[in-house]
């Protein structure tokens, strides 16, 4: 097949201006390169397109046949030409991202909230997912981007810091730990644990904690969810640790919580990616709001750090 998409694209403007002079103007084509377009795409089909006349351009019989068969093609071209546009200039896509619970029901729904508010044709799937299950899904490629933790250097990851998130102890409202300004986590190991799973960031800071101070511990309680630990603990099932940015978000009724004294137990919660794939401009796009969203500057892990955030105690 020989016939190509400009002599198509010519021969549709002529039929929708009535005009050579003004489908050549379109195409930005002097008259007579315009009229070779023409003439070589009817060579190429073998039959006459127009009939030509001093005052007017029709369709020939075959013309109109062949224009039918054209103009869909034509128009889904454009379409996916337009389509493509729109993704590039991050006005249309798909972004597929997983974020930890505490970042998902906090920061990331608060920065999704005003994604789609400026960009409502960008689909987005928002996974809540433990951070192991982050880092593997970012690995396998399910995911453009995790929003977690990072421990150490990963040789096929990249991590961007947005916040420091501090771990605070949380406790029944009556416990004697509410009478105090800190606890300590000699404290904590001596009480019943109700603790998050083992995939878990928090708990896996926790264990470093308690492990520093030569202490061995099991959880009492070992839940998959903060709603259900702090269900646990407002029972008086025992005491659990907490991300301090969830706490806002969560229903604290019945609960204080108290602050470790220094060094304050902290995570660095940023943007985890596969190292040398590029973000699309979509998820880009959603990226920067996050960083909006926390007021910290896009930077790599020994850079300078972002402001945190805070969250007061009860």
């Amino acid at each position: 097949m020989n016939m190509k998409l400009r002599q198509l694209a010519g021969f549709v403007a002529v039929t929708r201006l009535g005009s050579f002079s003004a489908a050549a103007r379109e195409l930005a084509m002097t008259q007579p390169a315009f009229s070779q377009l023409i003439r070589q795409l009817e060579e190429t089909l073998g039959v006459r397109l127009f009939e030509r006349t001093t005052r007017r351009v029709g369709l020939t019989e075959a013309g109109s046949r062949f224009l039918a068969m054209v103009q869909r093609p034509l128009d889904d071209l454009d379409d996916a030409h337009t389509f493509m546009r729109d993704m590039a200039a991050g006005r249309r896509g798909r972004i597929a991202f997983a974020a930890l619970p505490s970042v998902a029901f906090a920061l990331a729904t608060t920065a999704l909230a005003r994604f789609k508010a400026r960009h409502p044709r960008i689909q987005v799937r928002l996974i809540e997912e433990q951070n192991l299950n982050i880092i593997e899904k970012v690995l396998a490629r399910e995911i453009d981007f995790g929003v977690g933790t990072l421990d150490a250097a990963h040789a096929e990851l990249d991590f961007m810091a947005l916040f420091d998130d501090e771990v605070v102890a949380v406790f029944p409202a009556r416990h004697a730990f509410a009478r105090r300004t800190s606890v300590t986590w000699r404290d904590v190991a001596g009480e019943p644990l109700v603790l998050l799973t083992g995939r878990s960031a928090v708990r896996a800071l926790a264990e470093q904690h308690f492990a520093a101070l030569g202490l061995t511990t099991e959880p009492t309680y070992d839940v998959a969810g903060m709603v259900t630990a702090l269900a646990m603990v407002r029972a008086g099932l025992g005491v659990t640790v907490m991300p301090r940015i969830a706490l806002g978000e969560l229903n604290m009724k019945g609960l204080s919580a108290a602050r470790f004294p220094p060094p304050r137990p902290t995570r660095r919660i940023g943007i985890i990616t596969r190292k040398h794939r590029r973000l699309s401009p979509a998820a880009q796009a959603y990226v920067e709001l996050l960083f909006e969203e926390t007021g910290a500057t896009p930077y790599n892990r020994g850079e300078r750090r972002p402001r945190g955030t805070s969250t007061r105690m009860t």
